[in-house]
């Protein structure tokens, strides 16, 4: 996973991530955790809405109810195809665009109410501002766009048609501006607890990657250990067979390796053997991957290698490492030698790489009887 804390700057006035992927990670995850939030809130608005409709039809006049039927009739079918959109990926082409229609649409419909029936309709735009910063669930800056044009057009048409009375204009007008603003702060405050729950997350991911990274390697060599590649090669010997390539694994042991032990001490063991594991990854292929088995064990995954190929693969790496100079102090170095073991894979008789490894560690036994610093190879099929 490729993780930098710099993914996590944002803007202070509109909370997105200067990193792009960031922001469309976070967008993705806000939708899929918020199905089920915005199913219930367009559930229970839409129950709300019914009473509200019931409310309206007996309190209403017949002359009233033909202006509130058609308006009412549309904002149901608008929520049908919003919790249509929930569950058919059909409905959701235009459902963010109906999302930010609708509150637009109730705010017209209860100022052409107010003017034409009842001026005290208006406060109902205070619950539709309410609906539109805190509970549909609008990004930041998509609540403060939509809200603030509720907001403009209902001082605007309150104002030009005199729907109420100007001590009632500013009253409401003062009322509107607390609103907006409380209803801004609130939306901040959520997209913010929001996108710092989204950053935590993250980096339990990432934490937990790095320590699932840290259980795969070597403490000394940094190189795969033996429990990934008992992990790792199962697949990778599955992705060979499927693409019909040819491989081959090398055992690799480095020969008197207790005498230096004894002779110049562990940490210089310990030295050695990281300065072979560089050596080993410089001298192969991208493609190629070195383990760590364990002491002074090395093992090898090469894929697109037949017989001739490894063989001389082994044989290049033995002689790098015969003619290398490992320097141990600023005035002392040493030379060593390796013996390798190699086994070309046999897709028909190993079933998994162990198979493959026990017969290179055979080989490599051999090559240490047969006198050490030599390459044995064991790729009859």
């Amino acid at each position: 996973m490729n993780f930098e804390i710099n993914q996590f700057y944002k803007s202070i006035f509109t909370l997105k991530y200067d990193d792009k992927k960031m922001e469309v990670g976070y967008l993705e995850s806000i939708f899929n955790a918020k199905q089920l939030q915005m199913l219930f809130i367009m559930g229970l608005t839409f129950f709300i809405y019914l009473l509200y409709i019931i409310l309206d039809f007996l309190i209403l006049n017949e002359q009233e109810r033909s202006l509130a039927v058609p308006f009412h009739i549309t904002m149901l079918i608008l929520w049908v195809y919003l919790i249509s959109s929930i569950y058919y990926n059909f409905f959701r082409k235009f459902a963010m665009f109906i999302l930010y229609l609708m509150p637009i649409y109730a705010v017209l419909g209860t100022l052409v109410f107010s003017y034409y029936y009842n001026p005290v309709y208006v406060v109902e735009i205070y619950v539709i501002l309410f609906w539109t910063f805190v509970t549909i669930g609008y990004m930041f800056l998509t609540s403060v766009i939509v809200a603030s044009i509720m907001a403009m057009s209902s001082a605007v048409i309150l104002y030009a048609y005199n729907i109420i009375e100007h001590e009632a204009y500013i009253l409401h007008m003062f009322l509107m501006v607390v609103a907006w603003m409380l209803g801004l702060s609130a939306s901040y405050l959520i997209e913010l607890y929001s996108r710092d729950n989204y950053e935590k997350k993250l980096a339990i991911l990432h934490m937990q990657d790095e320590l699932k990274e840290l259980s795969h390697r070597d403490y000394l060599t940094n190189l795969y250990n033996r429990r990934y590649f008992n992990e790792f090669s199962k697949k990778f010997l599955n992705n060979v067979k499927q693409e019909s390539e040819q491989m081959s694994v090398i055992m690799l042991d480095i020969d008197f390796f207790k005498n230096i032990n004894d002779t110049y001490g562990h940490a210089i063991g310990d030295e050695i053997i990281k300065l072979l594991a560089s050596l080993l990854k410089d001298n192969t292929r991208e493609s190629d991957i070195v383990f760590r088995l364990g002491g002074e064990e090395f093992a090898i995954l090469l894929p697109s290698t037949g017989k001739e190929k490894i063989s001389n693969i082994a044989e290049k790496l033995r002689v790098v490492i015969e003619n290398k100079e490992f320097r141990i102090t600023k005035d002392k170095s040493i030379r060593l030698t390796v013996s390798l073991g190699v086994a070309c894979v046999n897709f028909e008789k190993d079933h998994n790489m162990s198979e493959s490894l026990n017969r290179a560690d055979k080989v490599l036994y051999q090559a240490k009887a047969e006198g050490r610093n030599r390459v044995v190879i064991d790729c009859d099929y």
